[in-house]
C-alpha cells in the first residue's frame, strides 16, 4: 500500500518539476494528470476493494501536504493542484 503511494507521489513531483521548469505546457500537463489518474486507478485495481480508499486518500495528503509547502502560485503548485484533481475527476472514454 506504501509502495503505491510512494511511486504515485514521486510521479507527481516529477511532473510538478517538469511543468515549474516550463518542459510542459499546460494542455499537456492535463493529458499527464489524466495518465496519472488512470494508472493509479489501474493500479488500485488489484487491491481488495477496501484498501483503495485509504490508499488514495494517503496519496492526496501527502500531495496536499507539497502543495502547502510551495508558493500557492507557483507553477509546481499548480500542477499538483491539477493532479489532485484528476484522482477526484470521472473520466469520460
Amino acid at each position: 500500500m506504501n509502495d503505491i503511494v510512494d511511486t504515485f507521489s514521486a510521479q507527481a513531483l516529477k511532473i510538478a518539476a517538469q511543468y515549474e521548469g516550463g518542459q510542459v505546457a499546460f494542455a499537456d500537463l492535463t493529458g499527464l494528470a489524466d495518465e496519472f489518474a488512470a494508472k493509479l486507478t489501474e493500479q488500485l485495481s488489484d487491491l481488495p476493494e477496501s484498501q483503495r480508499p485509504p490508499v488514495t486518500a494517503a496519496l492526496e495528503s501527502r500531495l496536499d501536504e507539497r502543495v502547502k509547502e510551495l508558493d500557492p502560485d507557483s507553477r509546481g503548485a499548480q500542477a499538483l493542484g491539477e493532479l489532485l484533481q484528476s484522482l477526484n475527476r470521472t473520466p469520460i472514454y
